[in-house]
């Protein structure tokens, strides 16, 4: 019971880290609730499925405006994850900008000014999954477009897994204990629930597409940062899910027009 017990308080830890999603008082510290970032996926799941219920009311009137859709969906996804991932990815974009080693990219991710290459990073990688949204929105119907939110959100966390799986830890900072703690049974294991998922939500084949360009695509991200900053910090696995989000968006996008 009390395996049981400190699994819940490590999740409700996680809940609680990653979102504004309100789950009460927890005990586990950074170190312990690092230990359960498999249930990210689950996480990623409930945030797609509260994001889709937005786009219902324009289901019902029939209002023709996918860019508003799509626009009001990933404000309220980023907004229940509370926006660190978009942090992350502002930081990571400068990093990748500033011309230096590992050391200098390293302060310029953890430093308190915003530099071109964020703004840029964030500005177009949230257009795409914007864009994206509401392209899926003009196309489907609703309930298959809340299985892709549902999925593709899914997805993207299942990008986090990877990337904490593949990189290197960071010798400080709080992303350190979810690198630490994240093995090739978490990441295996994780596709696992990504490829059930798939079919019980009766869309096999993108399930497949999408969790496939995740993990492909989060492994190339931390295989850079691996090299370029020696470790793959929080901001960069923040930044992996804004990234993967948009390219799995975008994997989804182009998979309707072949399999569905």
């Amino acid at each position: 019971m009390k395996k049981l017990s400190d699994a819940i308080d490590g999740i409700k830890g996680l809940i609680a880290f990653m979102t504004r999603i309100p789950v009460g008082n927890f005990h586990s510290d950074l170190e312990e609730i690092s230990k359960y970032l498999l249930f990210i996926l689950f996480i990623g799941m409930f945030i797609g499925f509260l994001g889709s219920l937005v786009a219902f009311p324009f289901y019902y009137i029939k209002v023709e405006s996918p860019i508003l859709v799509g626009t009001l969906v990933l404000f309220t996804m980023l907004y229940i994850q509370g926006f660190h991932h978009v942090d992350g990815l502002g930081d990571y974009g400068d990093a990748w900008m500033v011309m230096g080693g590992a050391k200098r990219k390293l302060e310029v991710m953890r430093d308190k000014y915003i530099g071109v290459g964020a703004l840029v990073f964030v500005f177009f990688v949230e257009m795409i999954s914007l864009a994206s949204i509401g392209y899926l929105y003009s196309k489907l119907p609703f309930l298959t477009f809340l299985k892709l939110m549902v999925l593709t959100e899914a997805s993207s966390r299942l990008g986090l897994l990877t990337c904490a799986c593949c990189g290197i830890p960071s010798k400080e900072g709080t992303g350190r204990y979810f690198v630490k703690n994240t093995n090739e049974y978490h990441l295996s294991l994780g596709y696992l629930i990504m490829m059930i998922l798939s079919f019980i939500l009766d869309i096999p084949k993108i399930g497949v597409l999408c969790s496939t360009v995740a993990v492909f695509f989060a492994m190339a991200v931390a295989k850079r940062s691996n090299s370029e900053i020696n470790c793959v910090t929080g901001d960069v696995l923040g930044a992996t899910v804004e990234m993967t989000r948009a390219v799995v968006l975008l994997s989804a996008s182009l998979g309707i027009n072949l399999y569905i």
